[in-house]
C-alpha cells in the first residue's frame, strides 16, 4: 500500500472495530486518514448502507488515501465521503454513532465530537505518545459529557514453530500506539465520580482506621 503516513496495523484496526463497536450501517466520522488503511477497515465493517465521513488536513495524504481505498474496493465506495479540512470546522449539524480520531491533537476536536455524537455513541482515539494520551484523557474528563475513558495498548508476539524449536519469534510488533475509548452520555447525565486515593496523613498522624495506609504506596 503506497503511504504518506503511518499505516494502522491490523492489531490496532481490529481493536478499534471491536471496542468502538463499529456495526453494519453505522454512521462513522474519522479524522486523520493518513494512507487510508483504517478507512478501508471501517468501510468493510459498516457496509454499503453505512456512512463514513473522513477528514484529512493534508491534501497530499487525502489523495494517497483515496487512491488506496479505491484500489482496495475496485472503485469509489458508496458509503465514503472524504473531506480535506479540519473536522471541528465541518462537523456542525451532524449526528453520528461513532467517531474515530487518529491525529496529533485529538483534544482540539472534542467539543465538536461531543455535539455530534448521539447519546451512547462511542469516541475512539488512537495516539502515539504518553503525553498525547494523558492530555486527551484529561480533556475528555473536563468536557463532562463522556463516561470515564478507558486506555490501553497491545503488543503482538509471533511464535517460531519448527520441529523442536518452538519459541517466541525474535521480532515482534511492539508499541504502535495507544487506544482509548469513551462513551457519550445523554444530556443532563453527570459522569461518574472518580475515586482518588487520599494523600498520606490526610486523616491525621494518629489515625489507624480504614485507608490509614492508602497513601503509603504512592
Amino acid at each position: 500500500m503506497p503511504r504518506g503516513a503511518a499505516v494502522v496495523y491490523p492489531k490496532d484496526a481490529g481493536q478499534i472495530l471491536a471496542f468502538a463497536d463499529i456495526f453494519p450501517g453505522a454512521r462513522v466520522v474519522e479524522a486523520g486518514v493518513g494512507s487510508g488503511s483504517l478507512s478501508s477497515f471501517l468501510l468493510r465493517a459498516i457496509g454499503d448502507q453505512g456512512m463514513l465521513h473522513s477528514y484529512e488536513r493534508r491534501e497530499d495524504f487525502a489523495e494517497i488515501a483515496q487512491a488506496n481505498v479505491e484500489r482496495y474496493f475496485g472503485g469509489p465506495h458508496p458509503a465514503w465521503q472524504l473531506t480535506v479540512g479540519d473536522l471541528q470546522d465541518n462537523l456542525s449539524d451532524t449526528e453520528v454513532d461513532r467517531v474515530v480520531l487518529d491525529m496529533l491533537a485529538p483534544w482540539e476536536c472534542l467539543e465538536a465530537v461531543s455535539k455530534a455524537l448521539v447519546p451512547g455513541g462511542i469516541l475512539c482515539c488512537y495516539v502515539a505518545t504518553t503525553t498525547q494520551l494523558a492530555r486527551t484523557v484529561e480533556s475528555i474528563r473536563e468536557i463532562g459529557s463522556f463516561n470515564e475513558p478507558t486506555a490501553w495498548e497491545s503488543m503482538v508476539r509471533n511464535w517460531h514453530i519448527e520441529g523442536l524449536a518452538v519459541r517466541p519469534d525474535h521480532r515482534m510488533i511492539g508499541h504502535t500506539g495507544f487506544l482509548l475509548t469513551a462513551r457519550r452520555l445523554a444530556d443532563g447525565v453527570e459522569p461518574p465520580m472518580r475515586r482518588r486515593r487520599p494523600a498520606k496523613g490526610a486523616y491525621g498522624e494518629d489515625y489507624s482506621g480504614p485507608n490509614a495506609d492508602a497513601g503509603a504506596a504512592r
